[in-house]
């Protein structure tokens, strides 16, 4: 019987090496891919219930330094927590404002073809 003492060659090394950054490479396109998608549907809304989140995130912000329980869109794009890109779905733009009642945020909001119900 004929033993092999000397370990891994660099041949082997090299294909597992290139294995590995293969994979590497791999993730990195999809965590990419991933932030990509999520930051297109914050800055270019598709939905109206889009705009709304968009609106209580950035009252949410507001909220915090400056503790008024009325906020209106026109104070966080000017304040620019917010923009008027985040108030659009295609061609429509929104305005609107967001109430904090009970440690509850409720965001409201009217465009021409959209209104929330109770604005």
């Amino acid at each position: 019987m004929i033993r092999n003492n000397h370990g891994w060659g660099l041949k082997e090394m090299l294909f597992l090496s290139a294995i590995l950054l293969f994979f590497v490479f791999l993730i990195a396109v999809l965590i990419n891919q991933l932030y990509e998608t999520t930051d297109s549907l914050i800055n270019n809304p598709t939905s109206y219930q889009q705009v709304e989140n968009n609106l209580k995130i950035a009252a949410k912000e507001y909220y915090e330094e400056y503790h008024e329980d009325y906020i209106l869109s026109d104070d966080l794009i000017f304040e620019k927590y917010l923009t008027l890109k985040n108030m659009t779905v295609k061609d429509d733009i929104c305005e609107g404002y967001v109430t904090y009642q009970e440690r509850h945020f409720n965001a409201y909001i009217t465009c021409d073809k959209y209104e929330t119900e109770g604005y």
